[in-house]
């Protein structure tokens, strides 16, 4: 071949180079589709199955659907972009993951925990509830202030009880004195009753019993994760973003917290 052919081959190389750079320079570091139309359509869409309380569902006297997560949908709807409006995709339960990856709605809003086996399906939220093991006691009970200090101590729990946690936490729990109750709600009358010290029950059985009876009290921090998270799709990364920012808000500035109050 002649030197003018590897002349025009190097310079032809050079042309492309530099157009590739030029291209990539100019092209946006990633567009999430789903962000895109929502901030050109002014609505974002969410999928919530309205058949558990107090989370969601349907209100007998009005038929509107209520409860903590459309309330949260709502207020997410306020910070995520100014005027976004929402809307309600209504969607049973095991069909809520369907429906998001099949372009039904932008996001899931409906008590759902993290899962692990998912993460290469959909894109999780930061935590905005956790619904785990906690630990009660008495007002009066003075000498327990965190899960350590209910060794040699009566706990009732529910029958089905199955330790959970880390597993020197785990091999902690099977060794405390267990007491076994039909339901939850009977392991915290028990408390209650001076039956046992201590109960551990789900949070949101604790919450609901605390908002309806006095006495009790929760104790230390949650004895196993169980995290309600808003799922979106994988390259939903905007949406996400802005998902997180505002959760990461309302964390700090109570309205969760007064949410969970309104509702428990």
């Amino acid at each position: 071949m002649s030197k003018r052919w590897w002349i025009g081959l190097a310079a032809g190389a050079m042309l492309l180079g530099a157009a590739l750079w030029f291209l990539l320079r100019t092209l946006p570091e990633g567009v999430d589709p789903t962000w895109e139309r929502i901030v050109a359509t002014g609505e974002w869409r969410v999928c919530t199955d309205p058949s558990w309380p107090p989370f969601e569902f349907v209100d007998e006297e009005t038929g509107q659907m209520v409860g903590f997560d459309l309330d949260l949908a709502r207020l997410l709807t306020e910070r995520l972009t100014p005027g976004l409006r929402l809307r309600l995709v209504t969607v049973g339960f095991d069909g809520l993951y369907d429906a998001l990856l099949a372009g039904r709605c932008d996001a899931v809003l409906s008590a759902l925990p993290y899962e692990e086996l998912r993460v290469e399906d959909v894109s999780y939220s930061v935590a905005y509830f956790n619904a785990g093991l906690v630990l009660l006691t008495r007002w009066d009970e003075a000498d327990i202030g965190e899960l350590k200090d209910v060794r040699d101590r009566v706990v009732g729990v529910e029958w089905g009880f199955v330790p959970e946690g880390d597993p020197r936490q785990k091999e902690f729990l099977r060794n405390l004195e267990l007491r076994r109750y039909d339901t939850a709600e009977a392991a915290l009358d028990a408390l209650r009753n001076g039956e046992v010290d201590a109960a551990i029950v789900d949070h949101i059985t604790a919450l609901t019993y605390l908002g309806a009876h006095d006495g009790l009290r929760l104790v230390g921090e949650p004895i196993y994760d169980v995290n309600y998270v808003i799922p979106v799709r994988p390259e939903s990364f905007r949406l996400l973003q802005e998902i997180n920012r505002v959760l990461l808000e309302m964390r700090r500035d109570g309205t969760l917290e007064m949410l969970q109050e309104r509702w428990f």
